[in-house]
């Protein structure tokens, strides 16, 4: 598939398969780091009306040196502001009360700092002793549910370790947490419908919420995404799936992020870290229920019955990804659809055999 660079360029994918009906992916560029002297974008949010990158500059992950950007830009990519944060920034999420956690240092000497949008105020925050530091372990990503937050804390060195926590403190330092999910589990296999299977999760990474209410995280270097349901209650349960290539063999390359589309269209907004670029992607024709996942050097959709990923957006460096409604990205959403129609009469279109 070709890849435009231009922002004034596109292209039409039509694709079909993986759990998704006849749809289509239109990508423009967003946004570079160039323009603003940042590298390395890669995590993606959005939250009132304004989509949130953090550009990681090279910073050392683990709380040494450098600093990341984090840049905040209207959803037709005018940049609306940026902020210097000490470290590297690889979780960045809004809160419900628009919040922005910008999670830094995510392989040790975590630390956490809050953007407020309405003031552009920034405080940071420290974790406690319930913080396991030793050795480079730091926190990923971040999920708010029901009033609670949940971490996602990497390199486990052994199946006690959690890869999932919660934080007990509320927005206050010292940040306390307590441990939710283990590196090693047991939960159900999506693939073969076994009951009781066990798998371990030794490279955690992003967390997403996902539109049930269940936790989705990455293993990227397992290959597998691990479902949460009921965390932290007496019920919660685990199930989990392995990522295959079409050909059904392990599929090639490391996953990052996974999109729960809660619309049959809107925009992904995506960090192809490689390049230096955000990619808008306007997609239509999604069906219910479609889940989507940046895995190696593409976007495809994954089938949560079997772990196929079929490939829908490739030749990019993809991590944060993040799916926003017309309704919440446009004022008026109709300017879309004329803009797919002047695509569909105007633009190259590509169309994916069976």
């Amino acid at each position: 598939m070709k890849i435009f660079r231009n922002a004034a360029a596109a292209a039409l994918i039509t694709f079909a398969g993986g759990g998704l009906r006849a749809a289509s992916i239109t990508a423009t560029v967003f946004a570079t780091g160039t323009t603003i002297g940042a590298t390395a974008p890669d995590s993606v949010a959005f939250g009132d009306g304004s989509v949130w990158i953090a550009y990681q500059n090279g910073a050392n992950s683990a709380g040494g040196v450098g600093s990341s950007t984090v840049a905040r830009y209207t959803p037709s990519g005018s940049l609306l502001g940026t902020f210097s944060i000490a470290g590297n920034v690889d979780g960045l999420r809004v809160d419900p009360n628009g919040l922005v956690w910008a999670l830094q240092n995510n392989d040790g000497n975590s630390s956490l700092t809050i953007i407020n949008p309405r003031t552009n105020a920034i405080t940071p925050f420290a974790y406690g002793s319930s913080y396991t530091n030793v050795p480079n372990r730091g926190f990923d990503d971040v999920v708010f549910r029901n009033g609670q937050v949940f971490l996602s804390e990497t390199n486990p060195t052994g199946p006690g370790d959690p890869v999932i926590l919660q934080l007990t403190s509320g927005l206050s330092s010292p940040l306390q947490v307590a441990p939710v999910v283990n590196s090693g589990m047991t939960g159900t296999n999506l693939a073969t419908g076994q009951a009781n299977a066990s798998t371990t999760i030794a490279d955690s990474d992003s967390l997403v919420l996902t539109p049930s209410g269940d936790l989705a995280l990455t293993g990227e270097a397992d290959q597998q995404i691990v479902f949460v349901h009921n965390p932290g209650a007496a019920n919660q349960s685990i199930s989990f799936i392995s990522l295959l290539g079409t050909n059904n063999q392990p599929i090639i390359g490391l996953p990052d992020d996974t999109i729960f589309p809660t619309a049959p269209q809107g925009f992904i907004y995506l960090a192809d870290t490689g390049a230096n670029t955000v990619y808008r992607l306007l997609v239509s024709g999604l069906s219910s229920g479609a889940v989507l996942v940046d895995v190696g050097r593409e976007l495809g959709s994954l089938d949560t019955a079997t772990g196929v990923v079929t490939p829908l957006f490739t030749g990019v460096s993809p991590h944060g990804a993040q799916f926003v409604t017309f309704a919440d990205a446009l004022p008026e959403p109709n300017t879309v659809y004329g803009m797919l129609g002047g695509l569909l009469l105007g633009g190259i279109v590509y169309r994916r055999r069976r």
